[in-house]
């Protein structure tokens, strides 16, 4: 019973939260989808016990991007694939953030979608892949990093953590300091122009750092080709060095003037000296090899670390250039995107026809219309005020009870006291308010511009309706625990409604919005799933609908349903028929044939459910 309660409730729900975020909201269809404009729901899915959850936060979501996107620069900053992920990153944390500023438990409905995705898998682990696109390795940082700092969605945090790390790994350090710099930023974005512009100036410093890689690639290269031509050089050098000895060597075969015996005596000396020169070259020939091996190694270990460094920086200019020109498929899709085909995939669930939940429009404001209506009613508004707070008063008490001890001696009990009772102390306990929320719909469809006094050309239905609903409604909000509300249907020539008081506010500074207007049919359907999502909203924990109508509503299969999910809901209903019978519709009914008791029956109707709350 409970689940089928929901699903009753389910598109009465939603229809209160697109009131309370000021968007339109149909439920019905297969796909989750907004036009900028309202937002569709697909029909709540009995099977899945979390689709509720999901559904509000998509709600929340879709509704903060309708209330605070600006959809024209939104548009014009997806001119690449990596811009527009970071703009729709930048922008979903903007709007979640200042929706949940406006409404302060839209936080706990987007973590609730959050905590889902993380535990049915429907976030990709980063870092698993180990073929991941620098481009989605920046995008995820974002998502992961910004959801868990900024909106507090700390069922993230591990994922943040995981994508930083990727993000160090990939990344050059430069890119890596000046980027969290720029997030810095990222609470303090007013518009959707600053998300695209924050995102500019990350591909701006992307670029930046490309071209810094490039040009250390390019420096490191030089510097390696230097060191070649200075190696040739030195080898030339050598190789002409080696010639001049071949030289000198020739001029020593020649005869010169010295003596024959001096000749004899160097040739010994020089003898001599080589065998020393070989003996010591014997003994330090290992520690000459080692040396040679050593400085080899030396060079060879520098000239593999210039090579490491240059193909570093290359990869890194490499890695910072595939970002810039990422595609669709290199970037990750955008959260609710993933919420949207999860909504989508859930199996249809018969029960649920697509519901047009309507649009609220504001009433057409006469002050001085607005304040002769007051005028008229003011008068019998107070005497019914009067008799209804003295009733409910009176019926907030229990019948008293005699006690041993108490505050108050109720007199007519004292001659207990001479037989030894001593029950003289009368304690009454006084009930709670009627803490009830009523909503009147008045029917303002053309056929109420009809006399209902045919002597009196200016006496129509809709001005007595009108002025039995401003007179009821005056009543009411003088009660404690009593919260009232007043809508008009239809709006032209349309299914949308016209609240001309809604829960909360008070009548007289609304006077001038009493217009008695008249247009097209009866779409009781719509009308109903805006009064049931009004009362739903309120705190009040009683909720009455009462129906003051004149005519077969334009679709009475319609007008059973929300009818019977307004009962399953727990919603009250009344039907106030106008020279027309409601019991077909509704069970709690009556049919007023004079019109003038109108005022009176409200009354006693009002009277009634009060004192039975």
């Amino acid at each position: 019973m409970k689940n089928l309660t929901l699903n009753n409730a389910f598109p009465i729900v939603a229809a209160a939260l697109g009131n309370k975020f000021g968007v339109n909201v149909r439920v019905g269809g297969q796909d989750a989808y907004t036009d900028g404009k309202s937002i569709n729901i697909p029909a709540y899915n009995l099977e899945d016990p979390s689709y509720k959850d999901v559904a509000w936060g998509y709600l929340a979501h879709e509704a903060a991007h309708v209330r605070f996107t600006d959809m024209v620069d939104f548009r014009n900053g997806a001119t690449s694939p990596i811009r527009k992920s970071i703009v729709n990153i930048l922008e979903d944390i903007r709007i979640e953030k200042m929706m949940q500023e406006s409404y302060p438990g839209t936080k706990r409905t987007t973590e609730k979608v959050v905590e889902h995705l993380v535990k049915t898998g429907g976030f990709q682990i980063v870092g698993q892949d180990q073929n991941i696109h620098p481009a989605a390795v920046l995008s995820q940082l974002l998502l992961f990093r910004l959801r868990n700092d900024v909106l507090g969605q700390n069922a993230l945090s591990s994922y943040a953590d995981t994508a930083e790390s990727l993000l160090e790994d990939t990344f050059p350090v430069g890119a890596i300091t000046r980027l969290a710099g720029l997030l810095s930023e990222v609470p303090d974005l007013d518009s959707t122009r600053d998300c695209v512009r924050l995102a500019d100036r990350i591909l701006r410093m992307i670029e930046e750092e490309q071209e810094k890689e490039q040009e250390k690639a390019r420096q490191q290269q030089q510097s390696q080709d230097q060191d070649s031509d200075d190696s040739s050089s030195q080898s030339q050098s050598n190789s002409a060095q080696d010639e001049d000895q071949t030289d000198d060597g020739s001029d020593d075969s020649q005869p010169d003037s010295q003596p024959q015996s001096d000749d004899t005596q160097d040739d010994q000396d020089d003898q001599d000296q080589s065998q020393v020169q070989d003996s010591q070259q014997s003994d330090d020939d290992g520690n000459d090899l080692d040396q040679q091996s050593g400085q080899g190694n030396t060079q060879s270990a520098g000239s593999s670390s210039d090579q490491s460094q240059d193909v570093d920086s290359e990869q890194l200019a490499q890695i910072l250039s595939s970002v810039l020109s990422a595609g669709e498929d290199d970037v990750p899709d955008d959260l609710f995107e993933a919420v949207q085909e999860l909504l989508g995939q859930q199996p249809r669930n018969a029960y649920d026809s697509d519901v047009d939940l309507p649009l609220a429009i504001d009433p057409v404001r006469n002050q001085s219309i607005g304040n002769a209506l007051i005028s008229r009613v003011l008068n019998e508004s107070g005497k019914i005020r009067a008799s209804l707070q003295g009733l409910v008063q009176s019926s907030r008490y229990d019948r008293p009870v005699n006690k041993r001890s108490g505050n108050r001696i109720d007199g007519r009990k004292l001659s207990r006291l001479v037989q030894g009772d001593s029950r003289v102390f009368e304690r009454r306990n006084h009930r709670q308010a009627p803490n009830t929320a009523i909503h009147l719909l008045v029917d303002g469809s053309g056929s109420m511009n009809g006399l209902y006094d045919q002597s009196k050309p200016s006496h129509r239905m809709i001005h007595l309706a009108m002025e039995s609903a401003v007179a009821l409604a005056l009543a009411l909000e003088g009660i404690s625990g009593v919260n009232p509300a007043v809508t008009r249907f239809p709006y032209g020539d349309t299914s949308n409604v016209v609240p001309l008081l809604k829960h909360g506010q008070k009548v007289r500074p609304n006077a001038a919005v009493f217009s008695a207007m008249t247009d097209g049919g009866t779409p009781l359907d719509s009308a109903l799933w805006y009064a049931a999502a009004s009362v739903l909203a309120t705190r009040e924990e009683r909720k009455v609908i009462m129906v003051l109508t004149d005519g077969q509503p334009d679709d009475e299969r319609s007008a059973k349903s929300i009818i019977h999910r307004c009962e399953a809901t727990g919603i009250e209903l009344v039907g106030i028929g106008i020279a027309f019978d409601t019991s077909h519709l509704f069970d709690n009914s009556i049919c007023i044939n004079n019109v003038s008791e109108l005022r009176s029956e409200l009354f006693r109707i009002s009277r009634d459910l009060l004192l039975a709350a």
